[in-house]
């Protein structure tokens, strides 16, 4: 890293020619002199960059991105004109905490997409993890927490607090209530509204958005068997299919002693509707009522 010392619309930065020679910076990008900026990164044109701002290796800011405010940009990542990451948050208990936006590596930040940082209600960190695609227009509300390969579609909108698995898919113009968890390799259909949590490795889809199946694609993409993803298959039939007037937690106990449930990824569904059953559908949307 070295710290950028020039900004408005004058001339090149003068750096020595190692790091002048590596570097990308347009004469028209306002860079605050407190920014960290690492060597191989690349800065466009009317791009506005913050104090505390963190650059990592290799990142591009297209034109007309701004970055301020306490936020980290791993390895690779590239960050399209119109974004805006490290934005107050958009809660009226928001007091000017000095809270920060940490996005991973080799992630695509499409147009006009915002990034609020986080809150002291949520541990004060908003988090995107490594190989993420934020398409345009999306909206990353404070202290959400996206684990890796996530997808988010055009103009979804994820509120505050929101946890999402690993390569879960968020299709577009779908909202996501605030609290909500999202399993890993869950896949949400366009123009959803997701009010409570989705167990991991199901298609949900509607308002409000309900199991429709099991996440086949998905499943196939990550690396699964045919005889896991069957198995999965048969668990979604007899949890949401054919109860035959069984409680969850007596299909949950005869899914665990059948076959199918030695199987990891039905053993993980298994695990999850427990958790469910000992905490409630709505799961950390109850913790909205303690802040």
């Amino acid at each position: 890293m070295v710290r950028i010392h020039c900004g408005g619309f004058g001339p090149w930065p003068v750096f020595n020619a190692g790091v002048r020679s590596r570097m990308t910076i347009h004469p028209q990008a306002i860079v605050d002199p407190q920014a960290e900026v690492d060597e191989t990164a690349k800065i466009g044109p009317f791009c506005v960059v913050g104090a505390g701002v963190r650059l990592g290796p290799g990142c591009e800011l297209r034109n007309h991105a701004t970055v301020y405010g306490r936020a980290t940009i791993g390895e690779g990542t590239i960050v399209f004109p119109g974004a805006v990451v490290g934005s107050d948050p958009q809660d009226l208990k928001f007091k000017g905490e000095d809270s920060e936006v940490i996005i991973g590596k080799h992630c695509r930040i499409h147009e006009c997409v915002t990034i609020s940082k986080g809150t002291t209600g949520g541990g004060m960190q908003t988090v995107i993890g490594d190989h993420c695609l934020i398409m345009a227009y999306a909206h990353i509300a404070h202290d959400c927490r996206l684990a890796d390969h996530v997808v988010v579609g055009n103009n979804a909108q994820l509120a505050g607090h929101v946890v999402v698995g690993r390569k879960v898919v968020i299709s577009g113009l779908t909202g996501v209530h605030h609290f909500v968890t999202i399993g890993e390799l869950a896949f949400i259909a366009a123009m959803s509204g997701l009010r409570q949590d989705a167990p991991p490795y199901i298609m949900m889809d509607g308002v409000p958005a309900e199991p429709r199946g099991i996440n086949m694609v998905g499943l196939r993409r990550d690396g699964w068997s045919e005889e896991d993803i069957q198995a999965a298959k048969e668990a979604f039939r007899r949890l949401y299919k054919n109860r035959n007037g069984c409680t969850v937690a007596k299909i949950v106990e005869d899914i665990e002693a059948s076959p199918e449930g030695h199987s990891k990824p039905v053993e993980r569904l298994c695990a999850w509707m427990r958790d469910k059953l000992d905490h409630g559908i709505k799961g950390r949307v109850l913790e909205s009522t303690r802040h």
